[in-house]
């Protein structure tokens, strides 16, 4: 999808402030929707930041030289087990847009980066967990070809109230989402 005047690519570790700023952002925006919190993720030091950042690709998406959304992938199991990493799936995390970008295909593009990488590195789907409750995500990934696998969780947060999440898949090789019909 070419949305104009947007840019997402790969975080460096060197980037560590930006990640960290947009990423507080979204928990303050949006602090349903996360499995963490705004006040588990201000204690992080840069030296933590960096080594998230350098552990898996977190992405960003630049509007107009400003940083307009953040997703990132991660293994969706243990390195150590089988099969092969190469054959594992990734997991989407930490979705999201800010309010002015929002509408404007980055969110698109923003997935559609997590699904480069998992093809890139042969991953045969990418799953994610969203909130029940959050009729706009669900829609969103519906209409990027994500289906409900049947699994549902709880998910218990410090501070906040817990989460009722299900969880959405999508192969990888079925590369372009169903096109929308206007």
């Amino acid at each position: 999808m070419n949305v104009s005047g947007v840019q997402v690519r790969r975080a460096l570790p060197d980037e560590w402030a930006t990640v960290r700023d947009v990423r507080l952002a979204a928990l303050a925006d949006a602090p349903d929707a996360f499995a963490s919190t705004l006040s588990r993720e201000l204690v992080r030091t840069e030296p933590q930041w960096r080594s998230r950042i350098r552990a898996w690709p977190w992405f960003l998406a630049w509007r107009a030289g400003v940083p307009a959304g953040l997703v990132a992938a991660v293994p969706d199991q243990p390195a150590s087990e089988p099969p092969a990493a190469t054959r594992r799936g990734w997991h989407l995390v930490s979705m999201w847009v800010s309010p002015p970008a929002r509408g404007r295909g980055v969110a698109d593009l923003l997935v559609g980066a997590v699904l480069d990488h998992a093809e890139t590195v042969g991953a045969p789907r990418v799953t994610l967990w969203v909130a029940l409750g959050n009729a706009r995500a669900r829609a969103f990934y519906a209409r990027m070809g994500f289906t409900p696998t049947g699994r549902r969780q709880v998910y218990p947060r410090d501070g906040a109230a817990a989460l009722d999440e299900e969880e959405l898949t999508r192969p990888v090789r079925s590369a372009a989402p169903p096109r929308a019909s206007r």
